[in-house]
């Protein structure tokens, strides 16, 4: 039964507090039901009762209910019965069928109380979470699917990469070849970053093996992080005309090729989706109390108000783009691997400010971590 509104003007009146209980109790939209020792109902509200059918709700009241469910039901419910008289509270995740079929998961609370003439009551309250416990079914399901994507196309890409590599180290080797000095240096920057590529993909792989998988974190310089990411970006910044600046960063212990990969995220979303004229990324970096704070921010029209709460979901996708929409949800799971967490800043000046945060704490636990939580 649905909390009932009444007017200003007509307000429901009570002869007695007892009246006024039973009132606040019957408009519960949850189940609320009391049980005496031997696990009999001495009280139900409608909500309760609603899960019988009409005919059976007027007797109800006396029993305990234990005869509309199986054997192994009623034995689970009895002997839950039995532990919260004893322990004086319990708590429980049950399902149980209506009188139209429907399952319903409920969450039960049942608190042990002494009436003033010593007799004992069992008070329960049980809230509706089918909807939710639909919703976390689906959702392991789709992480067991990402999962399983996740590892098809990291190993899928080990042999491409690993061709790459493999030609450029035959070009350089080629006696036959002669490069410009320019030549040489393009031609051993294609190789690290293909390296690079090649160390993410490994670390995909390691995260998607196992939950508990240890990954290698290590002191990084994160000037030297971001120097590589603008190399491995330099064609699609230089064909959108577009500029990045990045502020002086610090030394941290990370897992290089993971963060790698998220600033690379994040700066290729800025290029690809900003829509400004004249595109400026930049990444600012300060020190706060207990982390470390970067701020990849672009002068492009930002995202819509009404997008900003989807933005890091599985598999969304803005108007217009391509790919298939893991690239901030992934950059959300790296960045927990770092114990930090990816905001979407709410500034007040034009574009978009994505905002990682990453704790300021003991390298020696940091190293440490591992990853449950990339590809879950």
């Amino acid at each position: 039964m649905p909390f009932q509104f009444f007017e200003r003007n007509a307000p429901p009146v009570f002869d007695s507090d007892s009246a006024l209980v039973t009132f606040l109790l019957q408009s519960q939209p949850g189940l609320v039901f009391i049980k005496d020792e031997m696990s009999r109902l001495v009280y139900a509200n409608e909500a309760f009762l609603g899960i019988y059918a009409p005919e059976q709700r007027g007797g109800i009241i006396g029993t305990t209910t234990v005869e509309s469910f199986t054997a192994e039901e009623a034995a689970l419910f009895l002997s839950e019965d039995r532990r919260a008289f004893r322990e004086g509270h319990s708590e429980m995740v049950e399902e149980v069928t209506d009188w139209t079929g429907r399952k319903i998961s409920l969450l039960s609370r049942k608190v042990a109380v002494t009436m003033a003439n010593g007799e004992k009551r069992l008070v329960c309250f049980s809230t509706d979470i089918t909807e939710l416990a639909a919703r976390e079914r689906r959702l392991v399901r789709l992480n067991a699917q990402l999962k399983v994507y996740s590892h098809s196309v990291a190993h899928d890409l080990k042999n491409p990469i690993a061709a790459i590599i493999a030609g450029l180290n035959l070009i350089e080797r080629d006696s036959g070849s002669v490069l410009k000095e320019r030549s040489a240096m393009v031609l051993e920057s294609l190789r690290a970053s293909a390296t690079g590529l090649a160390g993410f993909v490994s670390s995909l792989l390691k995260a998607a093996a196992a939950e508990t998988q240890e990954l290698a974190f290590e002191r990084y310089d994160l000037n030297l992080l971001l120097e590589e990411v603008r190399f491995n970006l330099s064609a699609l910044i230089e064909g959108a005309d577009a500029e990045l600046h990045v502020t002086r960063l610090p030394i941290l212990l990370i897992e290089p090729n993971l963060l790698r990969q998220l600033f690379q995220n994040l700066i290729e979303n800025s290029v690809k989706h900003a829509g400004a004229d004249r595109l400026v990324v930049t990444i600012h970096y300060k020190e706060a109390a207990g982390e470390h704070v970067f701020y990849v921010g672009d002068n492009g029209t930002g995202i819509p108000p009404e997008k900003k709460d989807l933005v890091f979901s599985q598999f969304y996708k803005g108007e217009n783009s391509d790919g298939i929409g893991l690239g901030l949800a992934t950059c959300q799971r790296i960045a927990h691997l770092h114990d930090g967490v990816l905001e979407l800043h709410d500034k007040i000046e034009q574009g978009c400010c994505m905002v990682l945060r990453l704790p300021k704490d003991d390298p020696a636990t940091r190293s440490k971590l591992f990853a449950p939580a990339l590809l879950d």
